[in-house]
């Protein structure tokens, strides 16, 4: 890999870097615009959509307002309610050269704090395709609800160990291992080692 120098020529327009690492309110804003447009595009209320997201009015309009920083579950649940990808919550597809380097991407955070996963990009040219690194905590189980019906994961190990599938049919997992499975029933990521990281590809259909 060439040495990155301070005097190199500018890239070119095409070229697009990601958000700066861990922006928290380059997060807010993106998702409220998002969450916003698309409940108001659904013609639901606060309360209409709060209720099908499971989650409270207040938090929803916190979110709306860019005042609140959701966690994975939650912005699972919106995605969800909304009928829309989850990555459709981060950020839009983008034309272009796009370099994402390890610790940029928009980061969310389980609630529960074991599992941190930045989106890394996104496609919808037939269907859509997230690409996201993923680190998870050895502590507890990290635990997914079904996405919408179709929806294929591919997890790829980096490091560490994973016990991972749909609930009843996890397999185990090391460096350099992949796992592909119906993500459109309840599944489970399980890690079995400190420091464990995986690339988590997510095909809707």
């Amino acid at each position: 890999m060439p040495d990155e120098r301070t005097d190199a020529a500018p890239a070119p327009a095409a070229l697009r870097t990601a958000a700066p690492p861990d922006d928290p309110a380059a997060l807010r804003t993106r998702v409220a615009e998002s969450v916003r447009s698309l409940r108001r595009r659904s013609g639901r209320s606060l309360a209409e959509l709060a209720a099908s997201a499971g989650i409270g009015k207040s938090t929803l309009h916190a979110i709306e307002a860019g005042d609140a920083n959701p966690g994975i579950e939650t912005l699972w649940s919106l995605a969800q309610a909304l009928g829309v990808p989850f990555g459709a919550l981060l950020e839009p597809p983008e034309p272009g050269v796009r370099v994402v380097r390890r610790d940029q991407g928009h980061r969310v955070d389980s609630e529960r704090t074991t599992m941190r996963a930045r989106l890394k990009t996104s496609t919808a040219h037939h269907g859509r395709v997230e690409v996201y690194g993923v680190e998870l905590d050895v502590e507890h189980d990290q635990d997914a609800s079904a996405h919408s019906p179709g929806t294929i994961e591919h997890s790829l190990v980096v490091a560490g160990r994973l016990r991972v599938g749909p609930l009843g049919a996890q397999v185990t997992l090391g460096p350099g291992d992949l796992a592909s499975f119906p993500a459109d029933v309840p599944h489970r990521y399980d890690a079995l080692e400190t420091g464990t990281e995986i690339v988590l590809l997510i095909e809707y259909r």
